[in-house]
């Protein structure tokens, strides 16, 4: 494993970065469960600004799943909702485990995700079932958590209280992400980015990285 010997904490995004994502897998699932346009309506309903106030903790668990029920017009139990929303997040490959714990032993590490506390409990069994451990906690210095937090990426205001948490310069950590957006947010504040758009990204930018 290499390191940049100028770079001294990382931060890491946890879906799409840690744990593989599969949007389209809940969308085809909602499509199937749905009359015709279900798709289209599983497409527009991703979007919806209820996902962003979710995701910053503005609303309970209770309202979202009603804002879903409302949405599709159906009467679905708490447990069908949650397999559905939770059906995207996939597996935690054991490599980026091991790489973190090898990141800890040298540099503070980080999580930075939008998420919410549906998702974050489903991504936390998945960890136990993957990997064996018990919880995010043990294997990061601090989690930045969006839905705990009171805002999202990519608004400036996030990456100014995890640099103002963290107490070292921007320009010293890397920020991984998968969406373009929340790079570019977190490069208004001074934080070096790498982009992980394909599933061996994050490993590839640790055996090339000098």
């Amino acid at each position: 494993m290499k390191i940049d010997k100028n770079i001294d904490f990382f931060v890491f995004d946890l879906v799409g970065v840690i744990i593989d994502l599969d949007i389209p897998f809940t969308v085809n699932q909602l499509g199937k469960l749905l009359e015709s346009n279900g798709n289209h309506q599983s497409i527009d309903f991703m979007a919806h600004p209820v996902h962003h106030a979710f995701e910053k903790g503005e609303i309970s668990d209770v309202v979202f799943r009603n804002e879903i029920r409302k949405t599709f017009n159906q009467q679905w139990s708490d447990q069908e909702i949650d397999q559905i929303w939770n059906g995207m997040l996939k597996n935690i490959p054991l490599q980026k485990i091991k790489l973190l714990k090898d990141l800890r032993k040298t540099h503070p590490v980080y999580m930075l995700s939008n998420t919410n506390s549906i998702h974050f409990k489903r991504v936390e069994e998945i960890l136990l079932a993957d990997t064996g451990e018990t919880s995010f906690s043990g294997l990061f210095d601090h989690l930045f958590l969006s839905h705990e937090m009171g805002c999202r990426k990519p608004d400036t205001v996030i990456y100014e209280k995890v640099l103002e948490k963290i107490g070292m310069p921007a320009e010293k950590g890397v920020f991984f992400d998968d969406t373009a957006p929340n790079l570019i947010g977190a490069e208004k504040v001074g934080l070096r980015t790498v982009h992980i758009n394909h599933p061996n990204a994050l490993m590839d930018y640790f055996s090339d990285v000098h």
